[in-house]
C-alpha cells in the first residue's frame, strides 16, 4: 500500500512538474502514441487533431479503373507489406488505376495522415502563389516574411528554404520529447515557437531535412492575404484536380480560434487522392491540360539541388521532395512521410506508386529511404502485367 502511494504522489509530481513547465503538451503526446502501442505518431491519429477541411471538388473526377488480371506481389513482397504494417499500395498509369489493395481496416474512403509527404504539397502551394505573380523564390525570404527583413535575413532566399538549406538549427529528432519537432507536433501556438529562430550568419551551403523549413514556407503562403494554406490548396490544387473526399489538415488551435496549419505533417486524405499530386507531377503541374501550378516551378522543385545551387551538394532533393533514378535510368520524384507514406512518380512512364502503412525499414540506400528502391520495384512489377 505505502508503495502504491507512494508511486501516485510520484506520478501526480510528474505530471505537475510537465504543466508547471510548459511540457504538458508530452501527456497529450503520450496519449497518442505510447497510451495506443505505438512509439511515435501513427497514420490513424486523425482522432486527435483540430482539423481544417480542405473540401473535395464538387464535381469529383474518379480514376478510371482497369483492375489487372492475376497481379499478384511475391511471397517476399507479400511479407514485405506484413512486416511493416502497409495501409494501401496503388499502382495508377495515367489516369487509369491499374491495382489497389488495401490492408489492416483501411479501404478507398480511409484517410490517414501523410506525415511529411505533405512537405511537397506546402511546395506545390508556394508553386501557386509563384503562379499567380505573388512570390518569386529568388527574392529574400524577408520580403514576405518581415522578422527576417534586412540584416535579420541574413540575405537567405525563398529556393534555400524550399531546398532545405537555411541552417537555421530546428532540429528533426522526433524522438526527443522536449525538441522543436515534438513541440511543433502537440504543442499549440506554433507561430510562437517558429519565431523563437533566427536566421546564422552562413546559410545555403549544406542541406539538413527539417520541417521547421516546411513551416516557415506554410507561413509565408498565408502571409499573402489570399487565405489559409488550406484555401489555397483547395482551389488551386484539390478541386481542381477533382479529388473525391475531403482532406484534413491538422492545426495548431481550432479552426475558428484562427489555428495554423502544422504544416510539415497531418495532411489527412485518401490514397487515391493521395495519388493526385503524383500525377500532377508527372505532368509538370498541369490537370488534363489546365496548368495549375507553373511548369518552370514544378522543374526547379524537382530539379536536384546541386544542379541549381553548386554550393552544395545534394542531389538528391529538390523543393521540399525526394529524388533519384530507377536502375534502368529514369528520373523519379518522391513525398516521402514518416511512418512510410510514398508517392512516387516516374514522369517518362507516366506512372505514379503510392504506399501508405504503420512503418517502414528504417534504412537508407545512398541518401533515399531503401524503401523507395522496393515500392517502384513492386509498382513496376505489376505495371509490367497490363
Amino acid at each position: 500500500m505505502k508503495i502504491l502511494k507512494i508511486l501516485v504522489v510520484a506520478i501526480v509530481a510528474a505530471v505537475a512538474g510537465l504543466l508547471i513547465t510548459g511540457h504538458g503538451y508530452i501527456l497529450s503526446g503520450m496519449t497518442e502514441t505510447y497510451f495506443r502501442g505505438w512509439k511515435n505518431a501513427n497514420i490513424d491519429d486523425i482522432e486527435f487533431r483540430d482539423l481544417r477541411t480542405i473540401e473535395a471538388a464538387e464535381m469529383p473526377s474518379p480514376w478510371i479503373s482497369k483492375p489487372l488480371w492475376n497481379a499478384e506481389f511475391s511471397e517476399a513482397d507479400e511479407q514485405w507489406h506484413e512486416e511493416y504494417m502497409s495501409a494501401s499500395f496503388l499502382v495508377l498509369h495515367g489516369d487509369t488505376l491499374l491495382y489497389e489493395r488495401y490492408w489492416n481496416g483501411f479501404d478507398e474512403n480511409t484517410v490517414s495522415n501523410s506525415f511529411s509527404a505533405c512537405k511537397s504539397i506546402v511546395a506545390l502551394a508556394v508553386g501557386l502563389a509563384v503562379t499567380d505573380g505573388l512570390v518569386n523564390v529568388d527574392d529574400e525570404l524577408g520580403q514576405y516574411l518581415p522578422r527576417f527583413a534586412g540584416d535579420a535575413g541574413k540575405g537567405l532566399t525563398v529556393e534555400e528554404v524550399l531546398q532545405m538549406r537555411t541552417h537555421i538549427p530546428f532540429g528533426e529528432d522526433y524522438n526527443n520529447p522536449f525538441g522543436f519537432m515534438a513541440k511543433a507536433y502537440y504543442r499549440d501556438n506554433m507561430q510562437d515557437l517558429l519565431e523563437e529562430y533566427t536566421v546564422p550568419e552562413t546559410h545555403g551551403t549544406e542541406w539538413q531535412y527539417q520541417g521547421g523549413n516546411t513551416m516557415l514556407l506554410g507561413e509565408l503562403v498565408a502571409s499573402l492575404g489570399r487565405g489559409t494554406l488550406s484555401e489555397w490548396v483547395e482551389r488551386g490544387m484539390w478541386q481542381p484536380m477533382g479529388a473525391q473526399n475531403d482532406a484534413f489538415w491538422g492545426l495548431d488551435a481550432p479552426d475558428n480560434a484562427g489555428g495554423i496549419e502544422r504544416c510539415f505533417a497531418m495532411y489527412y486524405a485518401t490514397a487515391r487522392d493521395f495519388a493526385r499530386y503524383g500525377k500532377l507531377l508527372n505532368h509538370d503541374g498541369a490537370w488534363n491540360g489546365q496548368q495549375l501550378v507553373d511548369s518552370a516551378f514544378v522543374a526547379a522543385m524537382v530539379q536536384p539541388i546541386t544542379e541549381r545551387s553548386p554550393a552544395c551538394d545534394a542531389g538528391h532533393y529538390g523543393y521540399q521532395i525526394w529524388l533519384g533514378e530507377t536502375e534502368d535510368g529514369l528520373a523519379f520524384s518522391c513525398m516521402e512521410g514518416l511512418r512510410g507514406q510514398f508517392i512516387v512518380s516516374i514522369p517518362a512512364l507516366d506512372l505514379v506508386i503510392v504506399r501508405t502503412g504503420f512503418d517502414k525499414d528504417p534504412h537508407k540506400t545512398d541518401d533515399l529511404p531503401s524503401c523507395i528502391d522496393r515500392i517502384i520495384s513492386m509498382g513496376r512489377g505489376l505495371y509490367a502485367k497490363r
